[in-house]
């Protein structure tokens, strides 16, 4: 019977958290760093895949105790699979603004062609009816064309998707209450902080008010000696 060793486990717990450590230094700015993120996400899906067939005898002598083998799996892949979110995250990041960023320019490149282009026909156009003017032939002239640079995209792992989540960020504490004072704001979208207020209550042991739109509430509780 394989099961793991306690030195093992330590073993993988630490390398874990060094590839945490890793992954929350990581910065991805550039085309060599998103691929240097890339590598680092397929060794972690490996060493996850390599961990779970690891973990294969022990799951066979566990079946008993199934309690103890999902707390193998939060103890040594789980912390795998979040570093992967993570990374995967910061990749899906990278990969989103930087494409953005190409598509300007693809955009300020093609603006820049159209220019070139509708000058060099114009030329073509005025050589054209000058001749024409003058009686002479229209001379044989094709319009150059002008070259266009087409700007890459960025590619994100092959099987990585990409899912957008949205959260708030309180930055102005005042004006989200003003909002609610002026009923531009529902009332549910503030909650008082009532570990703190609690807190301060119990400092001030007092009834009636205590701060605007907070009352001191005084209750009785029962203890008894063994």
């Amino acid at each position: 019977m394989n099961e793991i060793t306690t030195e093992v486990k330590n073993e993988l717990e630490g390398k874990a958290r060094d590839m945490l450590s890793q992954a929350q230094e990581m910065q991805i700015e550039t085309e060599i760093q998103n691929s240097q993120a890339a590598t680092f996400t397929a060794s972690l899906k490996a060493e996850i895949k390599r961990r779970k067939k690891l973990l294969e005898p022990t799951k066979e002598a566990l079946d008993a105790s199934k309690k103890a083998y999902q707390g193998l799996v939060a103890q040594i892949i789980t912390p795998l699979e979040e570093i992967t979110e993570l990374v995967t995250s910061k990749i899906g990041s990278f990969v989103q603004a930087e494409n953005a960023r190409r598509a300007e320019l693809q955009a300020k490149e093609d603006v820049r062609v159209a220019e070139l282009q509708k000058k060099e026909d114009e030329r073509v156009a005025k050589l054209q009816a000058k001749a024409e003017a003058k009686g002479k032939p229209a001379p044989d002239i094709i319009p150059q064309i002008i070259p266009q640079r087409i700007i890459a995209t960025v590619s994100a792992p092959a099987g990585t998707t990409f899912t957008t989540y949205w959260s708030a960020k309180v930055t102005d504490i005042k004006a989200l209450c003003a909002g609610v004072v002026a009923g531009t704001v529902p009332e549910n979208m503030v909650m008082g902080n009532m570990p703190a207020l609690n807190s301060y209550a119990k400092i001030n042991k007092v009834e009636g008010y205590i701060l605007p739109g907070v009352t001191g509430v005084k209750t009785m509780g029962t203890s008894q000696r063994g």
